[in-house]
């Protein structure tokens, strides 16, 4: 368990006792932590919680949020002025170095316009868990695994000079992402209350700055639980007069230390006892040892005070520890073992009775014994472990008995009275008790109950350390030791007896005084006005004649009241996820609406497409139907013109004579297959041949095409070079020239019958007179599967080499 149990109590501010010395003043803050996680929409939301923890999912990236405020409502403020830095941890009692710092992404201060309420200091941070540091809080926790994670923040506060830090160690437990069943936990945030205890330095230049004591922490806070409405209840009682305790503590003596507040362990036992008390006593621990059952006269002895001297002997009997010599056997065995827990034991052996000479020194005899009981316990109760507080109750025990009879009554304690249940299941149980003493103070104490309330007082401020530690942490020990005799006696009945025992007798002085003023009253002057014997005895007497019968009433309507809150919880739960569902459907909704509009355009280009194929394939259909029309006609005219021909040339002899030639020609009549094959082969290798010709001659004329602009450009820049009496000379030559004939050149050429011969015209037409033709007629009926006529010098080159 968390050692955060601490004095719940010990939320009283100091106040100025004297103007010479140094004030000690106690600051209370409420700090609300909350852990969100990724949706997969780009925002993040509230991860569940239940009384085991939150609630975490794998892989998702994670956000922290921390609201720090002042929850003292008078006196002065405590400003904060920035957030220096967010830590987390897997586990818990983990070192400083071994703490990740988180990237800020947000950080508003107490004294923006952004805060909400007075005095309040907003925190976010992300916190991505697949990094290596962070793999236990990434890893699905096993059911027979409780995992913890440490949650720190340092705040730099004006007019304290070092960074004040807020932990909160909280369990949690890990899902896989696609966890069934997840949003059955509900969102909601942890709550704890943090004691800052200050002392007040004036420094040389008469400044005035303040130093950390000690900061205590009230544990996690249910407020559905603290708060459940007590209207409803009636039945009032009213309380009975009491005589003022002022008159059994001297005044002197309240004021002897001055603001301090009492420091645990304080007091003298001293063992003198009458002889008519210690012949008593002997007389009923014969009877008891005899029949081995509690005489009728033990309750009344006891409730007067158990001797000092019989103290030991008393209790073992009282819890029967004689019946449990296994646990006593396993004491030696579980001071073996190692304990996580060793550190904080160590650390808080130091704190425990400071007051008793017994403890008092480091590496004593005191502080080892205490410190060997606390780690057996812490090992032999795995589920509860070690939580502080619990020393102060192991510590009264070594005080009469040796550790392993010590060990023994505190395990008793613990299991058979019950009070481990105070630890377990989120401290349900703490819960219960304090709704009882709320019940209580009601019908007992209804004026105090209204003030109280009127000042925003809540039990678990004061009570609570008091239920935790059997009242072992504040008050003098004479007070605790005959607290825990009555305690053993008759069971957890005493807790609430005693409880409304002090409330009565310093009710007058608390309903002059306010928040900070109460607080301080209970830390600080309701210990010391126990410090006298008789008063111990006074308000023990007072206790024990205090009817607390209701119990079990008021332990029935709590659970009603629980369950009332609890399927509430569901219900918003439910209201909550349902809306989320509908939320979902929505977008589903809204999803399907666009692919259905996507689909309904989709389907609508494509029926307008098939209906343009349509009418294009109509219109294709008519026309192939006219061009069908047409060439049947055109065949039938043609058939007709070939009948009128073939009767025209059936009268004409030679007419029929060439007919029956033309039959007898090997490709057109029926003649030997093998040499038309052969004859057709013949003129495609005669056609290809004379194609080959062809194309050497095209390309022949092709370079002489080029070699003839070559020359005449050069003819051309060489004219432009020359000297204007050569021009003269040439052009005269070229005029006799031209006036000349040439009848080689004698060619003519379509379109210009007269046309003049030139040089060029020559070239031309030895060109065209350079390529063979065939005019046969089997050349007319060449194949059209033959090689068309490629025109240049590279094809050229490629069709020699085919052939």
């Amino acid at each position: 368990m968390s050692s955060s149990v601490a004095s719940a109590a010990d939320l009283m501010m100091g106040c100025v006792s004297s103007i010479s010395e140094p004030r000690t003043l106690m600051y209370v803050f409420e700090v609300n932590l909350e852990i969100k996680e990724e949706d997969g929409k780009g925002s993040f939301n509230t991860v569940g919680k239940d009384k085991n923890g939150f609630k975490l999912k794998t892989n998702l990236q994670k956000q922290i949020c921390l609201v720090i405020k002042q929850v003292s409502e008078t006196g002065s403020q405590l400003f904060i002025e920035r957030c220096f830095g967010l830590l987390v941890a897997a586990g818990r009692h983990v070192k400083h170095s071994d703490m990740q710092l988180l990237e800020m992404e947000e950080q508003v201060g107490s004294n923006t316009t952004t805060s909400q309420e007075r005095n309040c200091t907003i925190i976010s941070a992300t916190w991505d868990p697949t990094e290596a540091s962070f793999e236990p809080l990434n890893t699905e926790t096993s059911k027979d695994v409780k995992q913890y994670m440490t949650v720190a923040v340092d705040l730099v506060i004006r007019g304290i000079r070092e960074p004040v830090r807020f932990l909160i160690e909280t369990p949690v437990r890990v899902y896989v992402q696609n966890e069934r069943n997840f949003w059955y936990f509900q969102r909601k945030t942890l709550t704890q209350q943090f004691y800052l205890n200050l002392k007040e330095v004036v420094s040389d230049l008469n400044d005035i700055y303040y130093e950390v004591l000690n900061m205590e922490s009230s544990g996690e806070l249910d407020r559905n639980l603290l708060n459940l409405n007590l209207k409803n209840f009636s039945s009032l009682i009213p309380s009975p007069s009491i005589t003022s305790i002022d008159t059994l503590t001297p005044k002197e003596e309240y004021y002897s230390d001055g603001d301090e507040p009492l420091l645990s362990g304080t007091g003298l036992v001293s063992k003198d006892c009458s002889e008519d008390v210690l012949e008593s006593w002997a007389e009923v621990l014969g009877r008891w040892k005899s029949t081995k059952q509690r005489p009728r006269q033990l309750a009344g002895l006891v409730r007067l005070g158990v001797p000092e001297a019989l103290r030991g002997e008393v209790w073992q009997r009282l819890a029967g520890v004689e019946e449990g010599a296994e646990i006593m056997e396993s004491y030696r065995v579980l001071i073996t073992k190692e304990s996580n827990c060793e550190n904080v034991i160590q650390r808080d052996i130091a704190r425990t009775f400071p007051a008793h000479d017994f403890f008092k020194e480091a590496g004593g005899l005191g502080q080892d014994s205490l410190y060997r009981v606390s780690k057996a316990y812490s090992v032999y109760d795995s589920e509860v472990g070690y939580c502080q507080g619990l020393s102060f109750l192991a510590a009264t025990l070594l005080l009469h008995m040796p550790e392993e009879q010590a060990f023994c009554v505190l395990v008793k304690l613990m299991y058979d009275y019950r009070l481990r249940d105070l630890y377990k299941d989120g401290f349900d149980n703490l819960y219960l008790r304090l709704y009882q003493l709320n019940r209580l103070m009601e019908e007992h104490l209804d004026a105090l109950w209204t003030h109280f309330e009127s000042h925003h007082v809540e039990t678990h401020m004061f009570a609570s350390q008091w239920f935790l530690t059997l009242f072992t942490a504040r008050f003098p020990l004479y007070f605790v030791f005959h607290i825990i005799d009555v305690f053993l006696l008759q069971g957890v009945d005493t807790l609430f007896q005693v409880a409304l025992a002090l409330l009565m007798w310093c009710k007058k002085d608390l309903l002059q005084l306010d928040f900070e003023g109460i607080l301080k009253y209970f830390r600080v002057s309701l210990p010391k006005k126990c410090r006298s014997e008789e008063a111990a005895k006074q308000l023990i007497k007072l206790a024990c004649s205090i009817k607390v019968k209701k119990l079990k009433k008021y332990e029935a309507d709590f659970i009603a009241l629980k369950e009332a809150v609890e399927h509430k919880e569901n219900e918003a739960s439910e209201v909550e996820q349902l809306r989320m569902t509908v939320s979902r459907y929505e977008e589903e909704r809204k999803l399907m609406m666009d692919e259905i509009s996507q689909l309904k355009d989709m389907l609508k280009r494509e029926v307008n497409q098939a209906d343009t194929d349509k009418k294009t394939n109509s219109a294709m259909i008519n026309d192939y139907k006219l061009i069908r029309q047409r060439l049947d006609a055109q065949l039938r005219t043609v058939k007709a013109e070939l009948e009128d021909i073939k009767t025209k040339i059936t009268s004409c002899e030679k007419c029929t004579e060439f007919l029956k030639k033309d039959e007898k020609d090997p490709l057109r009549g029926s003649g030997d297959p093998i040499k038309g094959e052969e004859r057709i082969r013949e003129l495609e290798l005669e056609l290809a041949q004379t194609k080959l010709a062809l194309v050497e001659a095209e390309c022949r004329n092709q370079n002489l095409t080029h070699q003839l602009r070559a020359a005449e450009i050069e003819l051309q820049t060489a004219k432009n070079s020359w000297p204007p009496w050569l021009s003269k000379t040439l052009t005269s030559i070229k005029e006799v020239a031209n006036k000349k004939d040439f009848p080689n050149f004698n060619v003519s050429q379509p379109g210009l019958p007269n046309a003049t011969p030139t040089f060029v015209s020559h070239i031309n037409a030895v060109r065209r007179e350079s390529v063979p033709i065939r005019t046969d007629r089997i050349a007319e009926n060449r194949r059209d599967s033959a090689p068309s006529v490629i025109k240049d010098s590279h094809s050229c080159t490629s069709l020699k080499t085919q052939h």
